[in-house]
């Protein structure tokens, strides 16, 4: 009987290894479901409030320099990023796909409804956080010129076109993907899921390509421009301290110690980013380099597993700044206050002032 059994299971093994199956469906159902719908979950309702506090401080502080504008773009994709990726959480939770009375297949829906506007969401971001980093290095670098070449009404054209060109880029998708009634014969039931036009996979083709590329040129993007930030911050501090006076040193120390916080908060945001997005595009070149490394390959279980880890920690990235702000942002800080806790904020416009942020 022992022999029986162990036959079987490496008849098993044998079975999955040919199919490329490593990791056994089973198994890649629990990774997942621990992933999008315990700590993803979890995450993105915290972030959810947060990104909404973020917005609501911000428009309370008034949108008089361009590092304002640029962090409310950021917090407004952050959200988005978030509330798709809660509905791909939900689309991929089994209860509710097989919930009595439920009219549409989620898993093919939720590519439709939560895949690609998450795609877009998260390209934003990544270059939002790179036109930030971009702008704070110019702050360090010509600190005399920036305040003329980059000025809130700018600022705000640049990250209303980011969003345009990136939703626009992957708009053509949505003409070839389209909802609508199938018969599930595995399942006995007509529900609305997606149908693909037969021109699907040029179309798709061309979409993935540009995504990729924004991708690619904001993981690149932030990297470089947050190392030349740090360098060109502290050859700035050495210059500042080496030609300060006696009559002027309290206030150049002031302004250096303000460029450094400044700084330091951005330096952290780039890094989070990095650090988040890191392994999404690594995967994404795996399936490029591996053809079974993808949803139907060989690697499909280890794929998906990985996924669902990778969204996990985009969904810490879009969650994580609020406590940033309120931690390296005093004037963040005073306009929160001020908002959420008014008998212990004090005069908002005076606090803003006094912390020069």
């Amino acid at each position: 009987m022992n022999t029986t059994a162990i036959l079987r299971a490496s008849k098993h093994l044998k079975t999955n290894l040919e199919g490329g199956l490593i990791l056994s469906d089973y198994t890649r159902q629990i990774i997942t479901i621990i992933n999008y719908n315990i700590i993803g979950a979890l995450i993105n309702l915290c972030g959810t409030v947060a990104n909404i506090l973020n917005i609501a401080t911000f428009i309370r502080q008034g949108f008089a320099d361009s590092m304002t504008v640029s962090l409310m773009g950021l917090a407004l994709s952050d959200l988005g990023c978030l509330i798709t990726l809660q509905w791909l959480n939900l689309c991929f939770n089994p209860l509710f796909r097989y919930a009595p009375g439920l009219p549409f297949e989620s898993f093919e829906l939720e590519y439709l409804t939560a895949g690609w506007p998450h795609v877009c969401f998260a390209r934003v971001t990544g270059l939002i956080t790179a036109y930030i980093t971009m702008e704070r290095c110019l702050c360090i670098a010509m600190p005399l010129k920036v305040k003329m070449l980059i000025t809130p009404k700018r600022t705000s054209i640049v990250i209303t076109a980011i969003f345009i060109l990136v939703f626009c880029s992957a708009a053509p998708v949505f003409t070839v993907i389209l909802a609508d009634w199938k018969f599930y014969p595995e399942r006995n039931k007509t529900l609305l899921g997606v149908v693909f036009a037969p021109n699907r996979a040029e179309v798709e083709t061309v979409a993935f390509a540009f995504n990729n590329l924004y991708g690619y040129i904001a993981m690149i993007s932030v990297t470089i421009f947050t190392i030349i930030l740090v360098i060109n911050l502290k050859s700035n501090s050495k210059w500042r301290q080496g030609t300060s006076t006696a009559s002027s040193s309290e206030s150049k120390n002031e302004a250096t110690t303000r460029d450094k916080r400044v700084v330091k908060m951005v330096v952290t945001i780039s890094t989070m980013f990095v650090v988040c997005f890191f392994p999404i595009t690594a995967v994404v070149v795996g399936t490029m380099v591996e053809p079974g490394f993808g949803k139907g390959g060989r690697y499909r279980n280890i794929y998906h597993s990985i996924c669902s880890l990778c969204y996990a920690m985009e969904t810490v990235n879009a969650a994580a700044n609020f406590p940033i702000y309120m931690k390296m942002s005093s004037r963040f800080r005073v306009a929160f206050n001020t908002l959420w806790c008014k008998p212990c904020g004090g005069d908002v416009d005076s606090g803003m002032k006094k912390s020069g942020e």
